[in-house]
């Protein structure tokens, strides 16, 4: 009589873990592509609408309010309130 081989089942068992493996790196590939995709999507669509005339207008108004806050900052500088004979030490930070 002639006996047959059957392959153990932790030979099974290796080949199910394999493909449970490819199949959820499948799925977690899909989902980063289509995550990459929509935030592509979302910046191409940001940039499509900025418009430039807006642009330049909020930039000069930043500017202009800064230089409001640099204007007050000198004449704070100026320190009236100090008693006289007093110097005031301002330290500047550089914008970054």
């Amino acid at each position: 009589m002639q006996r047959r081989t059957f392959p153990s089942i932790l030979l099974y068992g290796f080949g199910l873990a394999l493909a449970l493996s490819l199949m959820f790196n499948g799925y977690l590939l899909y989902r980063q592509s289509r995550q990459r995709s929509l935030n592509e999507y979302e910046l191409y669509n940001t940039a499509n609408l900025l418009n430039p005339a807006a642009y330049q207008q909020q930039l000069s108004e930043c500017i202009r309010a800064n230089e409001q806050k640099d204007s007050l900052l000198r004449r704070l500088e100026q320190a009236p309130n100090a008693p006289p004979g007093k110097a005031v030490a301002v330290q500047h930070s550089a914008a970054p």
